[in-house]
């Protein structure tokens, strides 16, 4: 509930211009304004089911949610939220992050719910789209929706990384602890028990995180197309 004082100099204004509607305010409009909180208010009530990455100032979502959306329908979703996808190297922030902190047992479960390899199959969409343009490897990430079109904020040749396949595996740590400027593991890094799956050349190919029974790992050649009802995402907000 809104004060509705009126200010006393719109009070002599009126009386001065004979125009006594100056004196008062427009309440419904400031019911409407003050009713409506703002992205950062309603982050603020729900900070509860974020966790607070500092080194990229962002928040990332204790769960994964919006399941069973192909990768453009995500995004589509995420951002009438004011909410967005993590690129590669912001996932690789956030799962540093949540290793720092071993006493944090709620930080341990959303890793495991991440990285152990276990049933059920698990998996969330990265914000990364590869594409060639003129001849060299792109990828196009921090997307948003702009007069109803998807659009990449960053389109860039591709850093030198890791471009074979390695089932397994790369080391968890030493690409958590290396990683190219768009996140990827680097050429040389060392070996593990982490599957990878290189970014393709066929223009349709997406980035996503995926863990089962049988194996994890990061694959950068997920068709955008793809609907599962266990593949989500970690929805995101800046600080």
């Amino acid at each position: 509930m809104i004060n509705k004082k009126i200010n006393p100099n719109l009070i002599k204004l009126a009386e001065m211009t004979h125009n006594f509607d100056l004196a008062l305010p427009d309440f419904e409009m400031l019911e409407k304004q003050t009713a409506q909180p703002d992205k950062t208010t309603t982050l603020f009530l729900d900070k509860e089911n974020f966790v607070y990455v500092p080194s990229i100032n962002l928040y990332v979502a204790k769960e994964r949610t919006l399941h069973g959306l192909n990768w453009y329908d995500t995004h589509k979703e995420l951002h009438k939220q004011d909410m967005k996808m993590p690129t590669i190297y912001e996932f690789t922030q956030f799962l540093k992050y949540l290793k720092s902190q071993p006493q944090n047992q709620e930080y341990q479960k959303i890793l495991d719910e991440i990285l152990t390899v276990r049933n059920p199959w698990r998996s969330e969409w990265l914000d990364a789209d590869f594409k060639v343009i003129n001849g060299k490897l792109h990828i196009n990430y921090n997307h948003k929706t702009i007069n109803n079109q998807l659009q990449p904020q960053n389109s860039e040749i591709l850093e030198e990384c890791l471009m074979e396949d390695k089932t397994p595996g790369i080391s968890l740590e030493d690409w958590l602890d290396n990683p190219t400027k768009h996140g990827l593991p680097r050429a040389d890094v060392k070996k593990g028990s982490i599957n990878y799956w290189k970014p393709l050349t066929d223009n349709n190919s997406v980035a996503g995180f995926v863990a089962d029974s049988g194996s994890a790992g990061l694959d950068c050649s997920w068709d955008p197309s793809n609907q599962v009802s266990s593949l989500g995402v970690f929805r995101c907000i800046a600080r």
